[in-house]
C-alpha cells in the first residue's frame, strides 16, 4: 500500500475542519446531551488515543455494535482517526446474524453498549476483547486477526452489512473515499448548512443512518438530533423541541407519522420548521407522502442507491421542491447510472432495464467473498443493482421493480430463503414459500404459504411463536396461510409469483397471522 493512499481525506478531517471554524456550534443533541463541535472532536480524539494505547495498529478492524447515539458517532470517528477499519453491525439483529457478522469480520476489538446481548457477549469475550461504549477503559486489542484483503484499489475503511439480500447479510467493504463522497454529495445536493438541524431516526449501523444523514449533516456543520427509534412520538417531540429543519426516514416512517397525526395523537405544529424530508430504502408510499404534504406543507423527496455504490439518485430540494410522481429523483454529481437489457446493452430513454451504477462510492468488494464480488460487478466496474428502473427524457429515475425476490419491509431487506429455511425446521411444516405482499403501512408484509406435514394439522399461532424465537422480529411473517401444495414453474421450482397472487387474493393487507386455506 502506497503511503499517499493512507493520507486520503476522511470524514474525520471534515469534522475537525468544521470544529476549527465553529467550535461552539452544536454538533449533536442526544437525550438531553448536547455537544458542540469542539466537544465532539475532543471525544473523537479521546477514542483514538484509547485505541492507540490499547495497541491498535492502523488497518485493524474494530467492530461497533450499539444503538445510535452521540457516543456512537464519537467512537466511529475515533476508530477512523486512529487509522482503524470500522465494522458496523446492527444491534437488533437476531443472535445468529449478530454472531455471524462479528465473528466473520474477525475484529481486533468489539465495542458494545449496555444493551448488548449478555449471553452472546459472554461467548465472545474469550475470543474478542470487548469495550463498553460509555467506559473509559479499552482492553488490549488482538494482534492475530486476519489481515485485510490484498489488491484492493484503495485501503479498507469501513465494513457494513446488508440487511439480508441473501440468507446471510453481505459484508460490504468501502473506502474512505466512498464514505466521504457519500456525506459530501448529500450535503451538497440537499443544500445542508450550519443552520440545519436534522433528525436522525435511522440506525447508525446502516449507511443511511451513518454516512447519508449523520455524516452529511456534520460535513455541512449542521446539528445531528439523535432519535433512537423511528416512532412518531419521539420524532414529533424532537422536531418541536429542537426546531428541526430536516427529517430522513423510510416510507414507513412518514406513513406512521401521518397515521398518528390523523388520529390527533400529537400536535403537528412542531414540524413547522421543516424544510426537507427524505425517504429512502423502500418504494415510495405516494398516498402517505401526499397526506404528509397536506399536513405539514413539506414534500417528501426520495433517495435511491445501494450500500455497494452510493449515493446514486435523489432530489435537489431547490430545483425540484415537489417530486415527480413515482420518481426517486436524478443522478447525483460524480455518480453514474446505466440502464441495460439482459444482454448488457443500454436501453432507449424511457425503457425499463436493470440499473448499473458506479462512481466514487463503488464498494471495494464483499469481505472474504471474491466469488460474490465478481458476480456483483461487471468487468468494467459497474455494480449490478438487480433493480429494474427507467429514466425519462428529463433525467428522472423511476424504480419499477426488482430482479430478485427480495422483500422490503419498512426499508429493511428480507430474504425469503432465510425465513423458509427456519420455518421448514418446524415439525408440522412439510414445505413453505415466503413472499412479499403489498402493505399500505410497511410497503410490503412478509407472508408464508405453508403445506402442513399432516392433513388438518396447522396452527398459525404456533408457527408465529416459532418464527419469533428463531428470526429477527422484522423477518417474522405477519401472515401464515395453509395450502395443499405450492405452485411450480416448468423447471420444477416454486413460482413465487403464483404464490404471491394466491395469497394476495386471500390476505387483507396488514392482517396478522391467519390460518386460511387455499
Amino acid at each position: 500500500m502506497a503511503m499517499n493512499e493512507q493520507l486520503k481525506p476522511t470524514c474525520v478531517d471534515a469534522v475537525e475542519k468544521i470544529a476549527a471554524a465553529q467550535p461552539g456550534h452544536t454538533a449533536v443533541i442526544d437525550s438531553g446531551v448536547t455537544w458542540s463541535y469542539g466537544e465532539l472532536v475532543d471525544r473523537i480524539r479521546a477514542w483514538a488515543g484509547r485505541l492507540a494505547d490499547a495497541g491498535m495498529q492502523p488497518g485493524q478492524r474494530i467492530a461497533l455494535v450499539a444503538e445510535s447515539s452521540a457516543h456512537y458517532l464519537a467512537a466511529a470517528l475515533g476508530v477512523w482517526r486512529a487509522g482503524g477499519v470500522l465494522v458496523t453491525v446492527y444491534p437488533s439483529s437476531s443472535r445468529s446474524d449478530l454472531e455471524y457478522a462479528i465473528t466473520s469480520s474477525d475484529p481486533a476489538l468489539l465495542i458494545v453498549d449496555d444493551d448488548f446481548d449478555q449471553d452472546l457477549l459472554g461467548s465472545l469475550r474469550g475470543r474478542i476483547p470487548t469495550a463498553l461504549l460509555g467506559a473509559a477503559d479499552v482492553p488490549p486489542v488482538r494482534h492475530d486477526a486476519a489481515p485485510n484483503p490484498e489488491g484492493l484499489r484503495e485501503p479498507l475503511h469501513l465494513i457494513c452489512f446488508s440487511s439480508g439480500t441473501t440468507s446471510r447479510p453481505k459484508a460490504i467493504m468501502l473506502s474512505a473515499t466512498a464514505v466521504l463522497n457519500c456525506a459530501q454529495t448529500y450535503a451538497e445536493v440537499w443544500r445542508l448548512s450550519a443552520e440545519d438541524r436534522g433528525i436522525v431516526c435511522l440506525p447508525m449501523a446502516w449507511m443511511y443512518g451513518l454516512a447519508s444523514t449523520s455524516l452529511a449533516l456534520l460535513h455541512a456543520g449542521a446539528t445531528v438530533i439523535v432519535v433512537r427509534r423511528a416512532r412518531p412520538e419521539p420524532i414529533a417531540a424532537a422536531a418541536a423541541e429542537h426546531r428541526a429543519t430536516f427529517l430522513a426516514g423510510v416510507s414507513n416512517t412518514f406513513a406512521k407519522l401521518v397515521q398518528h397525526a390523523d388520529h390527533q395523537q400529537f400536535d403537528l405544529s412542531g414540524f413547522a420548521t421543516l424544510r426537507l424530508c427524505i425517504s429512502g430504502g423502500e418504494p415510495r408510499n405516494e398516498p402517505a407522502f401526499e397526506r404528509w404534504l397536506e399536513l405539514t406543507g413539506t414534500a417528501v423527496l426520495d433517495a435511491y442507491c445501494a450500500s455497494e455504490c452510493l449515493p446514486l439518485v435523489t432530489y435537489d430540494p431547490v430545483e425540484n421542491q415537489i417530486p415527480r410522481l413515482g420518481s426517486a429523483g436524478k443522478v447525483v454529481p460524480r455518480s453514474q447510472l446505466r440502464v441495460v437489457d439482459p444482454g448488457g446493452h443500454d436501453v432507449a430513454v424511457g425503457d425499463v432495464g436493470e440499473a448499473l451504477s458506479t462512481g466514487p462510492g463503488l464498494m471495494l468488494g464483499y469481505w472474504q467473498d471474491p466469488e460474490e464480488t465478481r458476480a456483483a460487478l461487471t468487468e468494467d466496474g459497474w455494480y449490478r443493482t438487480k433493480d429494474l428502473v427507467r429514466v425519462d427524457e428529463d433525467g428522472f429515475v423511476y424504480v419499477v421493480g426488482r430482479l430478485s425476490d427480495l422483500i422490503i419491509r419498512a426499508g429493511v431487506n428480507i430474504s425469503p430463503a432465510e425465513v423458509e429455511r427456519v420455518l421448514r425446521t418446524h415439525p408440522d411444516v412439510a414445505d413453505v414459500a415466503v413472499v412479499g405482499l403489498a402493505d399500505d403501512l410497511y410497503g410490503q408484509q412478509v407472508a408464508a404459504a405453508v403445506v402442513p406435514r399432516q392433513q388438518g394439522v396447522f396452527d398459525s399461532e404456533a408457527l408465529a411463536v416459532f418464527a419469533r424465537d428463531h428470526l429477527t422480529s422484522y423477518k417474522v411473517p405477519s401472515t401464515f396461510v395453509r395450502v395443499d401444495q405450492l405452485p411450480l414453474n416448468t423447471n420444477g421450482k416454486v413460482s413465487r409469483r403464483d404464490v404471491a397472487q394466491e395469497l394476495a387474493a386471500t390476505v387483507v393487507p396488514g392482517s396478522q397471522a391467519t390460518g386460511e386455506s387455499r
